[in-house]
């Protein structure tokens, strides 16, 4: 298992157990049609990985949607005790000659789960809704 498959199964693995991973990449089933391609991307600086690229794929249309979750907009800078950084920074990981690891900020468990959080709320837009009686409308994975 690679570095980037070990971070996206902290972000993806516990809300969505059935997630498969391959190489750099994580694919989540929404439902019958409908599947997510999750990977971490450079936006900014080549082999900073500082977003997750969200990708929406039908399986007869092709590509649907697609998001970009940004580090910087989902945890912000962050203090470190390294005083290379006085004011911060934004969490990022980098590929230093082949070996990839965060870049001096370690994201904290609740870092984390705000990235997980983020990632689900945008997933559950393109999972199926049932309408049940007593209930109303409810959201399924199908």
């Amino acid at each position: 298992m690679n570095f980037l498959e070990q971070e996206l199964r902290k972000i993806v693995g516990e809300q969505y157990p059935g997630a498969t991973f391959v190489g750099r990449a994580c694919y989540v089933r929404l439902n019958d049609m409908n599947r997510v391609k999750i990977r971490f991307i450079s936006t900014e600086i080549s082999n900073h990985y500082n977003a997750l690229r969200l990708t929406i794929l039908n399986r007869q249309e092709g590509e649907v949607d697609n998001l970009l979750l940004r580090f910087s907009d989902l945890l912000g800078k962050k203090m470190t005790s390294n005083p290379n950084f006085p004011s911060g920074i934004t969490p990022h990981i980098w590929n230093d000659n082949g070996k990839l690891s965060w870049y001096v900020y370690q994201p904290s468990s609740q870092d984390y789960q705000t990235l997980s959080d983020a990632t689900s709320d945008y997933l559950q837009i393109f999972q199926e809704m049932d309408q049940n009686a007593d209930q109303g409308w409810q959201q399924s994975m199908k």
